[in-house]
């Protein structure tokens, strides 16, 4: 009876990742298309940047027929810009989105105007390069129509009098609404204190030295010290055992453990909306600079793929009582350059970005 039971809370602490899969509609997007990378998520909010280190150009588009593009310029480095040329020739447009230049090493600029984006996507369509002065290399353009072409069909805007490259004849409110996005406002459990943290921590890794070990993933003291158990609900708790400090973020792994008996535990594993290298699911398994706060029911973090923080990931959770559902996932997969944190949006809900 005992053994039945064991088997019966671990298959429902295996439950969060096979109900979340299911879940996924309105699959997101993230591609390359040369030096342009475009980013639509769930709720159909686009975002079109470069991949240039010295100068930054995103285009970013909410889904629906009253939704206005906001086209942004920055430029890193001493150039002083001087108007925008293409294929070294001066862009003369009668429209001022150019940078400025606002301190020693950046300059920003651009438009929220439908009309002045779309006379800049029309002149700049045919084009290689875009520069803000002249006698400079430029950033490449190849990519971008590829890059709009995706947005407009993703948005439904192909042939309509909003899109930003195939723009038609077509009216506005002929563009579709923008999908709903889901509120998360679920109760979640009450909060019953732990009495046992520590030895729930010791008991996740007695309870998984070997797959610890297959993830080289050795707690040491310090890490032991790092490691949390927090509760979930009146039966479980969250032990995060932490695998150690790197340059500059550390990393853990999640378990979901009977509170009274550490034997009773499993790996807490989390699909995400996205797609590896080669093409296969995400799923978390190592969290970095994990947090959850047991008030909420919000698991969260954030891993910087390299110190200046201008690629990485970052997601949440909202907890139930039996499954964490996705609330936002976030994603910059190049080191390009860019503002620390500044990673597009692949999942949102209610009250999230």
């Amino acid at each position: 009876m005992h053994n039945n039971k064991v088997v019966m809370a671990l298959m429902l602490m295996g439950l969060s990742a096979s109900v979340q899969a299911a879940e996924w509609v309105n699959a997101p997007v993230q591609k390359v298309f040369k030096s342009w990378q475009v980013t639509c998520n769930n709720l159909n909010d686009c975002e079109v940047r470069n991949t240039d280190e010295a100068l930054r150009i995103t285009l970013e588009r909410k889904a629906g027929p009253d939704a206005q593009p906001s086209l942004s310029f920055q430029q890193w480095g001493d150039l002083k810009p001087q108007g925008i040329w293409l294929d070294g020739k001066p862009w003369h447009s009668g429209i001022e989105i150019a940078p400025s230049k606002i301190s020693g090493d950046d300059s920003a600029g651009g438009s929220d105007k439908l009309a002045d984006i779309q006379q800049w996507v029309q002149a700049s369509k045919n084009a290689l390069t875009i520069a803000l002065a002249p006698g400079t290399e430029g950033a490449s353009l190849s990519g971008l129509n590829a890059a709009l072409l995706l947005v407009d069909e993703r948005q439904g805007r192909l042939g309509n009098q909003t899109a930003l490259l195939k723009v038609g004849n077509s009216e506005p409110s002929m563009v579709p609404g923008r999908p709903v996005p889901e509120v998360m406002n679920f109760p979640v459990p009450k909060v019953v204190p732990l009495t046992n943290a520590a030895a729930l921590i010791d008991g996740a890794i007695a309870a998984n030295r070997q797959l610890l070990a297959n993830e080289s993933c050795e707690p040491d003291t310090a890490a032991r010290e790092r490691s949390e158990a927090l509760p979930l609900n009146d039966k479980q708790a969250l032990v995060m055992v932490n695998c150690g400090l790197g340059a500059y973020q550390s990393a853990s792994l999640l378990f979901i453990s009977s509170r009274t008996n550490p034997a009773e535990i499993k790996q807490l594993t989390l699909p995400l909306p996205d797609n590896d290298d080669q093409g296969k699911p995400i799923v978390m398994s190592w969290f970095t600079e994990v947090s959850y706060d047991p008030q909420t029911g919000e698991l969260s973090y954030a891993g910087r793929g390299r110190g200046i923080a201008d690629c990485g990931d970052s997601g949440g959770w909202k907890y139930d009582g039996k499954i964490f559902h996705l609330t936002y996932y976030n994603r910059q997969p190049e080191c390009n350059g860019g503002d620390p944190g500044d990673w597009p949006s692949i999942w949102a809900t209610a009250g999230t970005k």
